[in-house]
C-alpha cells in the first residue's frame, strides 16, 4: 500500500510539472493545465497497473497500445468536460493537443516503470544467480571434502586395523590405547562430515588421536607437538580436514620415510583476522619426496584439494604454501580468514 501510495505521489509531481510546460506552451489558465495532465497522467499509470495485474503475460506492445488508447478516450472526455462542460465538443486543436498530452505522458510513464521492471528483474536475476553460485561452492566444497576423505581414510584404515591385529596378539595394553584413539578419530570424522565447519577444539582433538595412533605405529620414529598462540580462541571454527591431510603428508612423506624417523610440529597463530596455521616436519625434504614418484602423486592430489577448496571458501585470501624449513624437512603453511 505504502509502495502504491508513492507511485501515485511521483505521478502527482510529474503532472504538476507537466502542466507548467503546457501551460507555457499553449497557454490557458494552470488550473484547466493541471485538470488535463493529471487525468492522463493518472489514468495511463492506473491503466497499465491494471493490464500487469489482468494480462501480465501480455506483450510489451500490445499493453502499451491499450494503455495508450484508454489514455486518449479517457483523457479527451476529461478535456471535453474542462473546456466545455460537455457542451459543444472542443475544437479540433484542442483535441490534438489533448492527443500529443496522451501520448506524451503515456510514453513517458510506460517507458519509466518498462525500465524500472526491467531493472528489478536483472536485479532479482542476479540475487538468484549468486544464490545458484552460492549453493553450487557449498556443493563443491562438500565434494571436495568427501574426496579428501576418501584419499585419507583408504591406507590410514587399513595399516591401523593391521597395527591392531598385530597389538592384539603382542601388546594387548597398547592395543586397547589404539582402538581409543581409532574410535575417538571416527566419532570426530563422522561428525566432521555433517558440517561445513568444526570448532578449532574438536578438530585438534582429532588431530591429536591421529597422532597418538601414528606414534603407536611408528614407536619412538615420530615424535609431535602442537602449539597454540595465546590469541587463538579454540572455540573459533574452521573448515574441517584442512589440517589433518597436511600432518598426514608430513608423517607420510617426510618422517616414515627417513630412518631415524623425526618431528612433526602442529603451530597455530592469528593475525590481523587471519588463521596462520603451520605444519612442520624434520624429515627427508622436498626433493627426496619428489623423487618418489607414487607418493608424490598421493601428495599432490591432497594439496591440490585443500588449494581447491580455499580458492572456492575465501578466494584470494586463502593461501596454502610449502617450502623447505630449516630443520631439513617441509613447513606447510595454512592462511585464511578467521571466522566472524
Amino acid at each position: 500500500m505504502v509502495k502504491l501510495l508513492s507511485e501515485y505521489l511521483r505521478i502527482l509531481i510529474l503532472c504538476i510539472v507537466v502542466a507548467l510546460i503546457t501551460k507555457q506552451v499553449w497557454g490557458g489558465s494552470y488550473s484547466l493545465n493541471f485538470g488535463i495532465s493529471l487525468t492522463y497522467g493518472f489514468v495511463a499509470f492506473s491503466t497499465r497497473k491494471l493490464m500487469l495485474h489482468l494480462k501480465p503475460n501480455w506483450p510489451h506492445v500490445l499493453k502499451y497500445a491499450v494503455t495508450i488508447s484508454a489514455t486518449t478516450v479517457l483523457g479527451s472526455i476529461n478535456v471535453w468536460w474542462w473546456v466545455s462542460g460537455f457542451g459543444v465538443f472542443p475544437a479540433v486543436n484542442a483535441l490534438i493537443y489533448s492527443l500529443i498530452l496522451a501520448i506524451f505522458l503515456t510514453t513517458l510513464l510506460y517507458q519509466f516503470y518498462l525500465n524500472r521492471e526491467q531493472s528489478h528483474k536483472l536485479e532479482t536475476e542476479r540475487k538468484e544467480a549468486e544464490l545458484l553460485q552460492a549453493q553450487q561452492q557449498k556443493t563443491l566444497v562438500q565434494s571436495q571434502l568427501k574426496v579428501l576423505q576418501s584419499q585419507i581414510e583408504p591406507h590410514f584404515l587399513f595399516n591401523t586395523l593391521a597395527n591392531l591385529k598385530m597389538l592384539i596378539r603382542h601388546d594387548p595394553q597398547k592395543a586397547e590405547l589404539l582402538l581409543d584413539n581409532f574410535s575417538d578419530l571416527l566419532r570426530f570424522s563422522l561428525n566432521k562430515s555433517r558440517s561445513d565447519y568444526v570448532s578449532l577444539k574438536d578438530e585438534l582433538r582429532s588431530l591429536e588421536s591421529y597422532l597418538a595412533i601414528q606414534q603407536i605405529r611408528l614407536g619412538e620414529r615420530l615424535q609431535y607437538r602442537v602449539e597454540l598462540a595465546e590469541t587463538v580462541n579454540p572455540s573459533t571454527e574452521v573448515p574441517p580436514l584442512l589440517i589433518q591431510p597436511l600432518v598426514e603428508n608430513a608423517i607420510f612423506h617426510g618422517i616414515e620415510p627417513s630412518q631415524k624417523g623425526g618431528l612433526v610440529c602442529l603451530r597455530v597463530a592469528t593475525k590481523a583476522s587471519q588463521w596462520i596455521i603451520e605444519v612442520e616436519d624434520s624429515g627427508i625434504g622436498l626433493q627426496a619426496a619428489t623423487n618418489k614418484s607414487t607418493s608424490n602423486k598421493h601428495n599432490g592430489l591432497a594439496l591440490n584439494n585443500i588449494k581447491e577448496r580455499l580458492a572456492t571458501l575465501y578466494q584470494e585470501k586463502g593461501k596454502l604454501q610449502i617450502s623447505s624449513n630449516q630443520l631439513g624437512g617441509v613447513t606447510a603453511r595454512l592462511e585464511f580468514p578467521c571466522a566472524q
